[in-house]
């Protein structure tokens, strides 16, 4: 295994399950036009390899939430955000930042799905942005068994200005599993104040 032991239960794996993370890149190739990618948590790693070397790319620097908080505007077409927990701060940020009205965003959800099956605790961010509290069992059942709603639900709460055009999801190879890769298309509203 890749990675480092983040608590008794977590093992972080680099690029666990490329195909289903390939996947979702090609469709979001096939879904907008895509002229520059911001990989928010990475840097030429497999996933440029397979998908992204034939287009503009860059990446983060450093602490990643930090580095998109200090840019003034992000002129990507599509964000690759694929860290080993939570990728909704760093989608916050560039919703907040990207300066384009349709952008596509590819992402690696290893918490929401997660702390509900365990029954954790959500973090003060998404209690705050989505008026949840830290613990409720009967939410965090729904919220593992329904998670394509309750995604866009979060998706709406902390992405500004940008509603759902499109939503890919996919779960991990078994269904039990707590990470799911999910890539949307986001489009501008021009009718939010």
């Amino acid at each position: 295994m890749n990675g480092k032991k983040g608590g008794p239960r977590t093992i972080h794996k680099n690029n666990s399950n490329p195909e289903i993370k390939i996947a979702l890149r090609k469709w979001l190739i096939g879904n907008i036009d895509i002229c520059s990618v911001l990989d928010v948590y990475g840097g030429h790693g497999l996933m440029y390899d397979r998908v992204w070397k034939t287009f503009e790319y860059s990446f983060t620097k450093n602490d990643s939430l930090k580095w998109l908080g200090m840019q003034k505007g992000l002129i990507h077409d599509c964000f690759d955000i694929d860290p080993y927990s939570s990728p909704f701060e760093a989608m916050e940020i560039v919703c907040k930042k990207a300066i384009k009205g349709r952008i596509g965003i590819v992402c690696t959800d290893g918490f929401l799905r997660r702390q509900a099956g365990m029954r954790g605790n959500f973090t003060k961010f998404i209690q705050e942005k989505c008026n949840w509290p830290a613990k409720d069992n009967d939410l965090m059942a729904r919220v593992f068994h329904q998670y394509p709603s309750y995604l866009r639900h979060v998706i709406n709460r902390i992405c500004g200005d940008y509603e759902i055009e499109k939503l890919a999801i996919k779960y991990g190879p078994k269904l039990q599993h707590s990470t799911v890769y999910f890539a949307a298309i986001l489009i501008l509203n021009q009718n939010k104040s």
